[in-house]
């Protein structure tokens, strides 16, 4: 079997998702004359503090991975792109019957960073040509909706503006963060990422536009926070 890598990731034939999906959505866009915003899912980390792969934590016997993935399809990204790295094949299986593409990040221990170039890399590798611009998201924020990432899409006006969702930060002020638009014009930049930066050097630029997300700092990285969601839901915004 002939495996290929190349700019840290591997895209191999043995893997469970769809593996012509990108180019499937490719001819799509293109009979349609039309431009595509690619969804990309961040699913390869390790989920160290969590002690077990938050990746495949159910909610309403879902998990998580499954859950996002089908939350960018629904929002009408096209192609959508799973960044897989720790635990890869269990999470290929977890979303193996959705029309996703996965992307192996073979450094997915170096950070985020590495997996957001692992997905634009394999974008740009296949040439899509009317895709105007990517959505990236991560499976542990459960305040995300499918009219949250609607919004941001909609917002970016055919994929040509920078957006943002926003929420508060650590000491109460806001932040920019992903779920996050970026521009075809952006993808230099995020192919050079590296370690754990992750695109929020992009989204703090002046021209960068937000749309609110209401407890998005909430996130899913701990035993109690997993407990507090399952018990609560997340905690009040600031």
């Amino acid at each position: 079997m002939r495996e290929r890598r190349r700019h840290g990731y591997s895209n191999t034939k043995r893997q469970s998702c769809r593996p012509s999906a990108i180019r499937d959505a490719t001819t799509a866009t293109i009979a349609g004359d039309t431009v595509s915003i690619a969804g990309v899912l961040l699913a390869a980390g390790g989920s160290r503090r969590l002690g077990s792969p938050k990746q495949l934590l159910t909610m309403d016997g879902v998990t998580l991975v499954e859950h996002a993935a089908r939350q960018l399809l629904d929002a009408g990204c096209s192609p959508v792109l799973v960044v897989v790295g720790a635990h890869a094949d269990e999470i290929r299986d977890a979303v193996a019957m959705l029309s996703v593409t996965c992307v192996e990040n073979v450094h997915w221990e170096r950070g985020m960073g590495t997996s957001i170039a692992a997905a634009v890399t394999a974008l740009h590798d296949v040439r899509l040509a009317h895709t105007s611009a990517v959505l990236i998201a991560t499976c542990d924020m459960p305040t995300v909706t499918v009219e949250h990432l609607q919004s941001l899409l909609a917002m970016s006006q055919q994929g040509t503006q920078r957006v943002a969702s926003e929420y508060s930060g650590p000491d109460g002020a806001p932040v920019r963060g992903i779920p996050a638009t970026l521009p075809r014009a952006d993808w230099p930049a995020l192919a050079a990422l590296d370690g754990d930066q992750g695109a929020r050097g992009l989204l703090r630029d002046i021209g960068t536009l937000t749309v609110s997300l209401p407890s998005g700092q909430f996130d899913l990285d701990t035993p109690s926070d997993v407990a507090a969601w399952r018990t609560t839901g997340p905690p009040p915004t600031p």
